[in-house]
């Protein structure tokens, strides 16, 4: 694939090398895939984490990151032989997380190995309070240490499992008891996050006895602030931030606005 671009105002230019198959992509400006949008500055440090390139483009495949990671995920930029990860503490644990719903649920041994290999990577980052930390990013390589006061690894590794009953609970009530064998509604858990999915039985005998699953939202914890915040689900399958409603500490509010739907952006 040929990409050509060389105005933000200009339309993007695509061309197939191999059938000839040729267009221009505009419009992106400002949607939730224009990954080079400024992203909110934080008062929080910034992580450099070299990763391979194998770690980085089993990264880049995976479907179910929200936008803030995605954003991440993708300034990651080559110096010398590695590739360097710039990543908030918040994102670090949101990767981590999601990687390790990814793996769990791949088939396909090699792509798992690469899900646990990036999940080794990320995970040995969170726990190393002597990781190259920086306030602000530096896409020239240069990166200041910050080894006064390096953040001990947490303690808190998951999310309450107080709110983890409290949306399985939810989960459960949702759907009748008759139509359970049908379609289920279950609460996924990671390391900062629960993702609400719908699973359905297999419409057709070819497609074998799996149950399908559709992720439906995400509530991600933030430890910090001791707070959730609501994802929603676009048709590409990528999780963005839901604006109409602020984070609460009470998880029951994000459950209630999704069974509200006033938008009928959760449930079509």
């Amino acid at each position: 694939m040929i990409v050509s671009h060389n105005d933000s105002a200009e339309p993007i230019g695509w061309e197939c090398s191999a059938c000839g198959d040729a267009g221009r992509i505009s419009g992106w400006e400002g949607s939730p895939y224009d990954l080079g949008r400024p992203r909110p500055k934080s008062t929080r440090p910034v992580n450099f984490i070299r990763v391979s390139d194998e770690v980085s483009t089993a990264l880049r495949d995976i479907a179910l990151l929200d936008s803030d990671c995605e954003c991440a995920v993708f300034s990651a930029y080559v110096q010398g032989d590695d590739i360097i990860l710039p990543v908030s503490d918040d994102e670090l644990d949101e990767l981590i997380g999601t990687v390790a719903a990814d793996a769990n649920r791949e088939r396909n041994r090699r792509r798992r190995r690469r899900l646990d290999a990036a999940f080794a990577v990320l995970n040995q980052a969170a726990g190393n309070p002597r990781r190259q930390r920086s306030s602000s990013m530096a896409p020239d390589g240069s990166v200041a240490r910050d080894e006064s006061s390096p953040r001990p690894p947490s303690a808190a590794t998951g999310v309450p499992e107080l709110d983890v009953a409290r949306v399985q609970r939810w989960c459960g009530a949702r759907v009748p008891e008759h139509a359970r064998h049908q379609v289920r509604l279950e609460c996924e858990v990671a390391r900062r996050q629960l993702t609400i999915v719908e699973r359905r039985v297999p419409w057709r005998d070819d497609l074998g006895p799996e149950w399908t699953s559709l992720p439906i939202a995400r509530l991600r914890y933030t430890e910090t602030a001791k707070k959730w915040s609501l994802y929603w689900r676009d048709s590409n399958l990528r999780f963005h931030a839901y604006d109409r409603l602020p984070r609460s500490q009470h998880i029951e509010n994000l459950l209630a606005e999704i069974d509200r739907d006033p938008t009928g952006i959760f449930w079509g």
